[in-house]
């Protein structure tokens, strides 16, 4: 490699380096900004589950204690009934009373007890005695429902030793009422019953969070209420929901799907609060496409205010890279050498060439190429140029260097061949032919008439030109002066 090349090479390279310095500030701000940004939207995330989390367990709890209050004030409303004359003492079951009392003691506790009842909407507000019998107000559908098994299931349904009492829901798999039970004596209880759907006035959803659902369930997790419309009360919490807070009286926890929280009553019913992940990111979502929007104009900013300010250091560099980029191309040619480089490269590459070995030197110029320029267009002219470089490599393909020593004349420097002098000439021979046919062309010249192009080839072969680069220019001149004698179109190998 030349010194000259060397040069150029180093030249270029640093002439690389500022595109590199703009690539690499580029990344390093993208990779900064992108690294800031993706920590501030994380952030941002879960600060906002934390406060919608806290802010649903918050309600959840609210509406836990709403449940127990409303559920404390139907157990207080039960109470009441052991105030009525003869409710606490009177005894169905007694085979001993008198018939015409027992209409009349009925009567009385039966009226009674309608009385106290009249200010809530209960299904049911009365006494059931161990034979079945009741006295109050006791619905066709819960006598029903229950068939002969009325007294002997509801006292089933006592779980709280300590106060005699229950809550439950789901008997025969209807959960449509809620069932409260009270032992009166060892032959009575008292009943009250109400719909599920009055629990709508304890379970209010704040417009805040109206994306929230609602649920409550027994001890089984079968519903009891819902706020989703789709759901069916009885049967079982959707899994995505409780697959996080089975099993837990009192819990929080948010996964890809839903925000969950649950809390138990006192009646042993779970209190279960959901809201979709995404309705939490929704507000989340549109501030993380602020923050990359701003994001992406700041790192546009930041690298063109960068490259601008790199170009303009770079450019004293530029202008030293330039002067040597445009003497190793002219004419914006891509590949093809200037004189002074074709010379360098030549006078490195011929003598290392093996003397077993052939290769040529050629050189071609374009016959009357001013009067393409006076008597056609510079146009023509330049159109002529690159319509001999396109010869040129088709005819020689693997060529070592092609370059340009003036206006209209071209060099090639073949590659070496282990061939003998003869056949390489042959070979040589068929090349600059084929150069000289596909140039040829008649053009039509302003003045109306017509101009043949031509071109005059010299050629010279390794080692018998001679073993350095300028030993063959000189025969391949000598020969190319030796064809333009004899006439355009020739061609003379030396």
């Amino acid at each position: 490699m030349t010194r000259d090349e060397i040069q150029a090479q180093s030249l270029e390279k640093i002439k690389k380096l500022s595109v590199w310095m703009i690539v690499g500030y580029a990344v390093i701000v993208v990779a900064a900004i992108l690294g800031i940004t993706s920590f501030t939207v994380a952030r941002y995330d879960n600060v906002l589950k934390d406060k919608v989390s806290d802010m649903t367990s918050t309600l959840n709890v609210q509406l836990k204690l709403n449940l127990d209050s409303y559920l404390d004030r139907m157990e207080s409303t039960g109470t009441l009934a052991y105030s009525v004359d003869n409710a606490y003492t009177y005894d169905a079951t007694d085979a001993s009373n008198d018939e015409y009392e027992a209409i009349n003691t009925e009567k009385q506790i039966s009226d009674d007890l309608m009385s106290l009842c009249l200010m809530e909407n209960f299904v049911d507000y009365g006494i059931v005695y161990s034979n079945n019998h009741t006295v109050g107000k006791v619905s066709n559908g819960t006598t029903q429902l229950f068939g002969d098994n009325l007294y002997t299931d509801l006292s089933g349904m006592i779980t709280r030793e300590r106060t005699h009492d229950g809550w439950y829901t789901g008997y025969g798999n209807d959960y449509e009422r809620i069932y409260y039970v009270k032992r009166i004596h060892e032959n009575a209880v008292f009943l009250i019953s109400f719909y599920t759907s009055e629990l709508e006035k304890v379970f209010d959803n704040p417009e805040t969070l109206s994306d929230m659902s609602i649920r409550l369930t027994d001890s089984s997790y079968k519903m009891i209420y819902s706020s989703v419309k789709d759901d069916k009360l009885g049967s079982e919490m959707p899994a995505d929901v409780m697959k996080n807070i089975k099993d837990k009286e009192t819990a929080a926890a948010i996964d890809g799907k839903n925000l969950t929280t649950v809390n138990q009553s006192n009646g042993d019913w779970y209190v279960i609060c959901s809201i979709p992940t995404k309705i939490i990111l929704k507000e989340a979502n549109k501030m993380r496409v602020i923050i990359y929007v701003v994001a992406f104009l700041s790192a546009v900013v930041a690298v063109a205010a960068g490259a601008f300010f790199i170009r303009r250091i770079a450019d004293p560099v530029q202008t030293i890279t330039s002067s040597i980029s445009s003497e190793l191309r002219e004419d914006g040619f891509e590949g093809i050498l200037s004189n002074r480089f074709f010379r360098d490269k030549c006078t490195s590459i011929v003598p290392k060439t093996n003397t077993a070995c052939c290769r040529g030197l050629v050189l071609i110029d374009i016959d009357n190429y001013s009067d393409i320029l006076t008597k056609i267009s510079r146009e023509e002219a330049d159109k002529q140029l690159a319509k001999m470089l396109i010869v040129i490599k088709e005819a020689f393909p693997d060529a070592d260097a092609v370059g340009r020593m003036g206006e209209n004349t071209f060099n090639v420097m073949t590659s070496a061949a282990e061939l003998d002098v003869d056949t390489f000439q042959i070979e040589l021979d068929r090349a600059c032919n084929e150069v000289l046919n596909k140039f040829k062309e008649v053009a039509d010249t302003n003045t109306m008439g017509t101009l043949t192009i031509t071109a005059s080839i010299g050629a010279a072969i390794y080692p018998v030109a001679g073993k350095s680069y300028q030993e063959m220019f000189d025969t391949a001149y000598t020969a190319l002066a030796a064809s333009q004698k004899a006439g355009s179109g020739k061609y003379t190998i030396a």
